[in-house]
């Protein structure tokens, strides 16, 4: 299936799931986030997640009876309790580092990973001789194909197409809100004591953009440490942490060199609980409501959904 990027194609995809997903229900043939052809022959019955955004996924499509093994990391999907004590119930199989020995003893017939955090582990998995699946993504909308084509993998559809829905109507409320901005803060994120900050090619950095943030390093590539000089020059209004990056508002206020930067003298600084900021960081389904929260933090506006 060819990899969408904007609102309107992935609208059109919703309408078209029917037609698209309701043939050839024995076989389902998808093209992942790594661009494989992923094939299943029936509904799988023993799923295995190894990630926190793709335990969401498949928890929130109603897969929890088939959900065999997660990744220990449970304590991540803290901000969807429901979905955590569910998750928390489940064999685990690793942290970061999987144990294909756990694994293949699950016996499973379909392993969703994460595409760009587990792209290496991808090969290993296979060689267990099971359906393995790479969830995308750069961008929502990739996130979006992905519940998408996992609905149609496991039978789900119908429920997949729900999120979706209602994933695309928040994120259409959301640029509804921004617009009636006077202004869009300039902002500096960033997610450790070393100043790592994001480029507006991440997911990060665009769950920013569609906060209505104007990251002052949208011009970087990746995730990347900048220099205090950067961040004096770029003088943002606005600082995002996090509150499990060991920052602080005030070592950042103390911190050498930056007490003439706008967001540390006017003390415009956010620190996000590791729920909020797991929401903006986590490919799955609650990545717009973590841009809705962070929204609705930074301009104390409400959203209308």
């Amino acid at each position: 299936m060819k990899r969408f990027s904007s609102l309107l194609l992935i609208t059109i995809l919703l309408g078209l799931a029917v037609v698209n997903f309701g043939y050839a229900e024995a076989t389902r043939t998808v093209t992942d986030s790594l661009d494989r052809q992923v094939s299943l022959s029936g509904n799988p019955e023993r799923v295995v997640t190894t990630i926190p955004s793709t335990t969401e996924i498949a928890l929130d499509l109603g897969l929890d009876e088939r959900l065999v093994g997660v990744s220990d990391l449970t304590k991540y999907l803290s901000y969807v309790p429901k979905l955590q004590a569910k998750a928390d119930k489940t064999e685990k199989v690793g942290k970061f580092k999987l144990s294909m020995e756990k694994i293949a003893a699950l016996n499973p017939d379909l392993i969703i990973v994460d595409g760009v955090a587990q792209k290496d582990v991808v090969s290993k998995l296979e060689d267990l001789d099971t359906t393995v699946y790479a969830v995308g993504g750069k961008d929502i909308d990739e996130v979006s194909e992905a519940i998408l084509e996992l609905g149609y993998l496991t039978g789900t559809k119908d429920r997949a197409q729900e999120i979706v829905g209602q994933m695309a109507y928040k994120k259409f409320q959301l640029r509804g809100a921004v617009r009636e901005l006077e202004e869009k803060k300039t902002t500096l994120y960033t997610l450790s004591e070393r100043m790592y900050t994001v480029g507006e090619n991440t997911l990060v950095g665009q769950v920013l953009e569609l906060a209505g943030l104007d990251n002052v390093f949208s011009d970087l590539s990746g995730y990347k440490p900048v220099s205090t000089e950067k961040i004096i020059q770029r003088n943002p209004e606005l600082i995002i942490a996090t509150e499990i990056s060991g920052l602080s508002v005030e070592s950042l206020k103390n911190e050498v060199g930056l007490k003439g930067v706008k967001a540390i003298k006017e003390e415009n600084i956010l620190l996000l609980s590791r729920d909020e900021d797991s929401m903006i960081n986590q490919r799955g389904t609650k990545i717009v409501d973590g841009a809705i929260n962070l929204f609705e933090r930074v301009y104390d506006k409400e959203v209308n959904l």
